[in-house]
């Protein structure tokens, strides 16, 4: 079986790439999905028709570890797919993801090979990443077998290449596309994937690289909130800007799925270098769901209550975490 790992940063793409994925696969396809906050909510936005076992409150590359390696195994033994495909949290360590896809091959008995390692890159938001997390960031680049640069398109020529040239330093290996992946069609994507294959066949992940910035007592926080109040688009871009200003403390991520008054539905997602607003069709078991999850360090909960629930109250609150070991 094989076992195919779709990393990133919070907010890089990683659902978007996906979507546009998940379709050109042949066989059974079954999708792991592992969410920082309290709130599930990528799995709902999957749109193709494949097994999702979402694991959510934590990371499966740390403290979901355990869970992990049995959803690996239940769907290994009930599902029998051709492939997993694993998104991670956008806060994990790929090192340590696939650390833990070869623990449940080595200490399960599953039967998985990790055939490819996808790593979506914000190319906006890479050096305010590389500043605030270091290795810790940097990890997934240089553990990726194939690197797409998102995101670059609103930068001047001269900070695109020199971001792609620190990249290029990172890994000397991987595959990279600077171009909109968005825009490839499935055979030119299926060939970018077989070519990062070729380029690193044999190649093992490099275990000497375990510098973590969390040793210097960073804390990551997810605060994640439900039953949102119906809300017009201009309203709640006027929210999320006031988050990107930093009002309510520093926020790395938000996405969540809002409605507006006349019952259109929409996604929204913010990420130091962008923010999105896009209207979502009804998916098959969509039950309308109002949620929105902010992930970030020092974050104002009682601020961002107010914020997105009014004098509600908070409806799934989650505790700070930390990345040591």
């Amino acid at each position: 079986m094989d076992i195919e790992i779709i990393s990133g940063f919070l907010g890089a793409g990683k659902t978007t790439f996906l979507n546009q994925y998940l379709p050109l696969l042949s066989g059974k396809t079954a999708v792991i999905e592992n969410e920082f906050g309290d709130v599930g909510l990528d799995g709902d936005l999957i749109r193709e028709k494949v097994p999702v076992r979402e694991l959510y409150a934590g990371c499966i590359c740390c403290t979901l570890a355990i869970d992990f390696r049995q959803s690996i195994r239940e769907i290994a033994e009930t599902y029998q797919p051709d492939r997993i495909v694993i998104e991670p949290s956008g806060i994990g360590k790929l090192s340590d993801v696939i650390k833990a896809c070869e623990d449940a091959r080595e200490k399960d008995g599953v039967e998985l090979l990790v055939t490819r390692r996808i790593v979506i890159v914000d190319g906006e938001a890479y050096e305010e990443s590389v500043e605030g997390f270091g290795a810790f960031y940097l990890d997934q680049i240089r553990n990726a077998q194939m690197l797409f640069v998102s995101w670059l398109e609103g930068l001047e020529k001269e900070k695109q290449e020199k971001i792609l040239t620190d990249i290029r330093e990172q890994n000397q290996e991987a595959l990279i596309y600077a171009g909109d992946f968005r825009q490839l069609d499935g055979q030119e994507l299926l060939h970018l994937l077989e070519l990062s294959e070729q380029k690193q066949s044999g190649k093992t992940v490099d275990e000497q690289r375990e510098e973590d910035v969390f040793s210097s007592g960073i804390l990551f926080s997810s605060i994640s909130f439900t039953d949102l109040p119906k809300i017009s688009k201009e309203e709640m871009e006027k929210k999320l800007e006031s988050l990107r200003a930093g009002k309510y403390g520093r926020v790395l991520r938000v996405k969540g799925l809002a409605e507006m008054p006349d019952g259109e539905r929409y996604r929204f997602d913010l990420t130091p270098g962008h923010t999105e607003l896009k209207k979502v069709d009804p998916l098959p078991g969509d039950t309308g769901e109002r949620k929105v999850v902010i992930i970030g360090t020092g974050l104002d909960r009682a601020g961002l209550e107010t914020l997105f629930l009014g004098k509600q109250k908070v409806r799934l609150p989650k505790k700070g975490m930390t990345g040591k070991r």
